[in-house]
């Protein structure tokens, strides 16, 4: 019932715009409130990109700590591992937006020789660590879920360990690492003040359109920072709410899926 009243709020306020304009600033490119230009494409792009470089960073690093912990440590190092992402997953996101602009934008800037460390690639690397416990800590559970004489029947079987993970052990905990791989795209999409601080929020496609050491924008960024710039009622006001409602489908789209994925794995 709380998602239908929050959708129906966003739909409803965001209205204007679309009784005005139709749904064709979706895919539009341009960004000026003050001239009633509304295009929703550059911020969808950069979060797109900013999640999938999040992914692409955060999943084997994720699954490789959650292998560590789940088949090799002791359980005097096993129970401290796990711990510390459990202890990361509950940073609040600013103190990771401040790391990010003392420690990560000066460090891509001199690496790189970029004229600016906020970047898509700095959003993507400061989600990948935000997200990282999460799917370090289900990827885990899905391992240690697995039971015990599937192990013994691949050791009579002759497999070594290499061919029991990655004959046995990992496909049969797929389903949970995928589940924790929605969960946390999900939460990487709705990251609002990290990504804000870092992202360098320019409404802007990057030029060529896989070139993520380019200043972008993201839905939660462009939300955080003209929010409050906005008249309650206006098209700006309705254009912000939309970026809002796009998030929220996409967020339940995202949810539906991993509830769907772990009703199949019990």
């Amino acid at each position: 019932m709380t998602i239908v009243l929050v959708l129906g709020f966003l739909l409803y306020s965001s209205w204007p715009l679309i009784a005005q304009q139709g749904v064709a600033f979706i895919v539009g490119s341009e960004w000026y409130p003050f001239e009633s230009l509304f295009g929703m494409l550059p911020a969808l792009v950069g979060t797109l990109w900013a999640v999938a470089l999040a992914l692409m960073i955060a999943l084997p690093c994720g699954v490789a700590a959650a292998i560590l912990s789940a088949e090799l440590l002791p359980a005097r190092l096993r129970n401290p591992l796990r711990f510390s992402m459990e202890l990361m997953a509950g940073v609040p996101s600013v103190v990771y937006g401040l790391l990010g602009i003392w420690v990560l934008l000066p460090l891509l800037e001199s690496q790189l020789n970029l004229l600016t460390g906020r970047t898509l690639l700095a959003a993507g690397l400061l989600l990948a660590l935000m997200i990282l416990p999460t799917i370090m800590v289900l990827a885990e559970d899905a391992l240690r879920g697995v039971r015990q004489s599937q192990r013994e029947a691949a050791k009579n079987l002759g497999l070594g360990w290499n061919a029991t993970l990655c004959r046995v052990l990992l496909p049969q905990a797929w389903p949970g690492i995928r589940v924790a791989t929605l969960l946390a795209s999900g939460r990487a999409m709705g990251e609002t003040v990290a990504v804000m601080l870092v992202v360098g929020s320019i409404d802007r496609i990057p030029e060529p359109f896989y070139n993520f050491l380019q200043p972008a924008q993201t839905l939660t960024s462009r939300i955080g920072r003209e929010m409050a710039e906005a008249s309650v009622g206006s098209q700006h006001w309705a254009a912000l709410l939309f970026c809002g409602l796009l998030l929220a489908v996409i967020a339940i789209v995202v949810s539906l899926a991993a509830h769907r994925k772990a009703s199949v794995v019990v």
